[in-house]
This record gives C-alpha cells, sequence and structure tokens, in this order.
C-alpha cells in the first residue's frame, strides 16, 4: 500500500465518519424538537374546565358549579339544548377569573340538556325531565 493509498483510504473514513455524525446529529435534533412540540400541543389543548356539578330537580333554578384550575380565558356561553328541531335557547356568556364558579339559571320549556362552551371545549351535560 502506498503513501496516496493510505491518504485516500484516511480521507474517505474521515468523509464517511463526518458524514454519519451529522446524519446522528440532526436525527437528534429532530427528535427534540418534535417531542418539545409535542408537549406544546399538550399544554395547548389542556382542558380548562375540570369539573361541573348540576343540582336540578326538575323545578325551580339550575344551579351549575364549575370549577376550572386557573380561570377560563375568554370566558364560557351556556346554552340549553331543546328536544326535537327547536333552536337552542341561549343562557348566559360569562366571564371566569375565579377557579370555582357558581350559576343559577332557569331552565326553560323544551329544554334537554344544557351545553357549556369555552374556546377549546364543549360540555354536554343531560336535564331529567320535568317533574
Amino acid at each position: 500500500m502506498t503513501g496516496t493509498q493510505l491518504q485516500s483510504l484516511l480521507e474517505t473514513g474521515t468523509h464517511a465518519l463526518l458524514l454519519t455524525l451529522a446524519l446522528v446529529a440532526a436525527y437528534v435534533i429532530l427528535r427534540r424538537m418534535a417531542n418539545q412540540m409535542r408537549k406544546g400541543v399538550d399544554l395547548a389543548t389542556k382542558p380548562s374546565i375540570e369539573s361541573v356539578e348540576m343540582n336540578w330537580d326538575g323545578q325551580g333554578p339550575l344551579l351549575l358549579r364549575i370549577t376550572s384550575s386557573q380561570g377560563i380565558p375568554g370566558g364560557l356561553s351556556i346554552v340549553f339544548e331543546c328536544d326535537g328541531g327547536l333552536q337552542p335557547k341561549p343562557g348566559p356568556e360569562l366571564s371566569i377569573e375565579a377557579t370555582v364558579t357558581e350559576v343559577e339559571l332557569q331552565v326553560p320549556d323544551g329544554a334537554k340538556a344544557v351545553a357549556i362552551t369555552t374556546a377549546s371545549e364543549k360540555i354536554i351535560r343531560p336535564l331529567q325531565a320535568r317533574s
């Protein structure tokens, strides 16, 4: 083996190692970016409402107790969904900054469910039949 052949062999090996190192580094960087983006999506889609408790005996006002972790940015709206082809009856739109909010609402005739809507989620709770 001559000196020129040895030098050519070393250059080829060096180029192969550098190319492999660059590919591994790019793979690691892309995987970390993907993981960070996935974490960002998980944080962005975290539900703003933790629980909804309803107290209604079929007569009188409906008491809603809405619990959130840090308030609800953008507020929420409450709509009563009716039976059949009737249009939904709009309820109040609330700006909620507290973690626990209680709302007392009059239930319209024909309402079968209450829908609580925020910017990122919609929760539907059925209502019991009027007594």
